[in-house]
């Protein structure tokens, strides 16, 4: 067997088939750089996912670096779990060696990893130690849905085996929000999801669990946890715990566009560095000008004021699809067709290098935008993309819903190209 073979048996991030593709690495190293180290409860884990991603691309540096000081902390930590904590580690940099073609230093961690796993062996009854499983569940819910469905998988064989963990709890219940869409499961998974927010909650009481939990209570149970969320803000705005307040905002909304963003502003007084909270900003700008149906004069003078908001979003986050999308749609609003048009030709030229669900979200979200420029024929068109792509996501759905109704209303000369179209797709009545 040689070197190769041999590093396709470790568990680790190249061997854990997280298969994205380069915008997706970019996204989430772009959301990567928005955590604060000194406050970050998972070190170990952020250190060697921002390794492996920038070894995918081409920064090997930059890779070793993390590596290197994910390898850091694990030895300070000098526990059982550090030395299955550098099972990952190790293999991690076991296979970046090798990939620059450092044979011998490859074959050294190679070696270290063969002697942790037998000091180390996984408990019986597992197939792999919980800590490595755990690591694993946390990595891929940064990843595509699909992925983050197998994190739920590997996060309960950690908890399986480890159930006092609070990490675990925490990153199921972060897994199972990420996996599913709330608003469209059924009450059975909604109780489960429901149940591991408040499991995770007790045993990690921090901001953002509390708010991911009053957040769904509140959409399920129709709740009112006002109270609370405010409480939660001004504990985040007091202890400079931001990962909750995108949750907080979004809660605002519900009652008030307004008090979402009255929020987000005050949060932006008080962070005024932080690219995390000027891309919460901007998000509830951005609802408040999409709700806006029955004054499109202020609705357009709105956008006017905000697009030079998103446009500082996207140059902090320029991989960011729903950030290039957003300026996009302001620009509409804003009566400017052309700019818009522009960062969608862009995207679209882009296109070979998303996954498909990405490239549905694309073309679903430039369909609506033909459509709101009364260029019918090329929207049908872009809805048809969307379907013709398998992913079965909220976006095809929504696709699939519109050309049905187009279809229907019978006005349309394309009406029969359609319902031969969603024919040939297999799409039911």
């Amino acid at each position: 067997m040689d070197l190769e073979q041999h590093l396709q048996r470790l568990e680790c991030h190249f061997t854990w088939d997280l298969g994205s593709s380069k915008n997706e690495l970019k996204t989430i190293l772009s959301n990567l750089k928005d955590v604060n180290e000194e406050r970050c409860t998972w070190l170990i884990h952020y250190y060697n996912l921002l390794g492996y991603i920038q070894q995918a691309l081409g920064s090997n540096t930059e890779a070793l670096m993390y590596l290197h000081k994910a390898e850091s902390v694990i030895q300070e930590q000098g526990t059982e779990e550090a030395g299955v904590r550098l099972q990952v580690n190790k293999a991690n940099l076991a296979w970046v060696y090798f990939l620059i073609g450092e044979v011998d230093k490859s074959k050294e961690y190679l070696e270290e990893v063969k002697s942790l796993r037998q000091m180390h062996p996984a408990p019986p009854g597992c197939a792999l130690h919980p800590e490595v499983s755990g690591e694993k569940g946390w990595t891929l819910v940064k990843f595509n849905k699909s992925k983050k469905r197998q994190a739920i998988d590997y996060l309960n064989m950690a908890i399986k085996a480890q159930p006092a963990r609070k990490e675990w709890h925490r990153g199921l219940a972060i897994a199972m929000i990420k996996a599913y869409t709330f608003h469209y499961c059924s009450p059975e998974l909604k109780a489960e999801i429901l149940k591991q927010l408040k499991i995770a909650h007790e045993k990690d009481p921090n901001l953002f669990l509390h708010a991911l939990y009053l957040e769904k209570q509140s959409e399920e149970q129709q709740e009112d946890n006002e109270e609370q969320m405010q409480d939660l803000l001004e504990k985040a705005l007091e202890t400079g715990e931001l990962e909750c307040l995108g949750t907080i905002f979004r809660y605002f909304r519900t009652i008030s566009g307004d008090k979402a963003i009255d929020a987000a502003e005050r949060a932006r007084e008080k962070f005024p560095t932080s690219n995390r909270v000027l891309k919460y900003l901007a998000n509830c700008k951005k609802w408040k000008v999409y709700n806006m149906k029955d004054d499109k004069m202020e609705r357009k003078t709105l956008a006017m004021k905000y697009t030079e908001l998103f446009e500082e979003v996207v140059r902090h986050y320029p991989d960011s699809l729903r950030e290039k999308v957003a300026l996009a749609s302001i620009h509409n609003y804003a009566g400017n067709c052309k700019s818009a048009d522009e960062i969608y030709q862009q995207l679209l030229l882009e296109k070979d290098d998303l996954l498909p669900h990405s490239q549905q979200y694309i073309y679903y979200s430039y369909a609506c935008f033909l459509h709101s420029c009364r260029r019918l024929e090329d929207s049908i068109n872009f809805h048809m993309k969307v379907v013709e792509i398998p992913d079965n996501t909220i976006d095809k759905q929504k696709s699939i819903k519109i050309l049905k109704k187009i279809g229907m209303n019978g006005n349309n000369p394309r009406c029969e190209d359609i319902w031969n179209f969603l024919e040939r797709m297999n799409i039911d009545d």
